[in-house]
């Protein structure tokens, strides 16, 4: 994927640091849940991981984190939003990116492998309950044997911070405002537009039993609860 126009590398790095503040507006504990992952990924391969896969990367801030630990890791990023994927492409060339729609089988040719570790924060929840459970069977497929599935998500169980007050428009909206002001976006814009007309998030939320017994199901073994905590839950899941 190539964008029409490259935005100047300042912007593509505000762009990305602006959304990297906006989602821990959602995840507060988001640093401490990644490094949390992380460190359980070492310990389970007793090594860095070699290959990573990030679904529902977005523009690659997990990413980012990720190589910034392990510089020789080859990285993926899947994610359905060309407009995301062209802020990953222009800022990490390195990084591997690919296209693809985790509410359909038909991601997982796509998504290649295998993989020591694949990540899925704050994705899932876009999926039905149906799909999340077809989802774990296909992750599984993904991984190479012995390796590690870290998930985390909104969970029914995980301590729920107190809400802060105000209103108006939320981080959301702003930052996709300010990206949409950007005339060398537009392309990028209008695709997305195209791609996800029609799409809905499914605002699915369920404990983390749930999810251990809906990954045992999938044939996953070694389930741990990682990082409870801000209204979200990191849990591990080992093929």
């Amino acid at each position: 994927m190539t964008m029409a126009a490259t935005p100047p590398p300042e912007d593509v790095a505000r762009w990305r640091r602006d959304w990297e503040a906006m989602m821990r507006h959602y995840q507060p504990d988001r640093d401490d849940l990644l490094a949390a992952g992380l460190a359980t990924a070492e310990q389970a391969h007793g090594r860095a991981p070699e290959r990573v896969l990030d679904v529902g990367g977005g523009p690659g801030c997990t990413a980012e984190a990720v190589l910034r630990r392990w510089p020789d890791a080859n990285v993926t990023v899947l994610d359905i939003d060309p407009a995301l994927l062209g802020l990953t492409n222009a800022a990490l060339p390195q990084v591997r990116t690919v296209r693809a729609d985790i509410g359909s089988p038909d991601w997982l040719p796509a998504a290649g492998g295998p993989y020591d570790l694949v990540l899925a924060l704050m994705t899932l929840h876009y999926l039905p309950e149906g799909r999340v459970r077809d989802w774990y069977t296909e992750a599984r497929h993904l991984l190479a044997p012995g390796g590690l599935l870290l998930v985390s998500d909104a969970m029914h169980d995980a301590p729920v911070p107190a809400k802060p007050r105000g209103g108006g428009i939320g981080p959301w909206t702003v930052w996709w405002d300010a990206l949409s002001a950007q005339p060398s976006m537009a392309p990028l814009l209008a695709e997305r537009a195209a791609t996800l007309s029609g799409c809905d998030s499914a605002e699915f939320v369920a404990s983390t039993d749930w999810h251990g017994e809906t990954a045992r199901r999938a044939g996953f073994g070694e389930t741990t609860a990682l990082h409870p905590g801000a209204g979200h839950a990191l849990m591990a899941f080992r093929r």
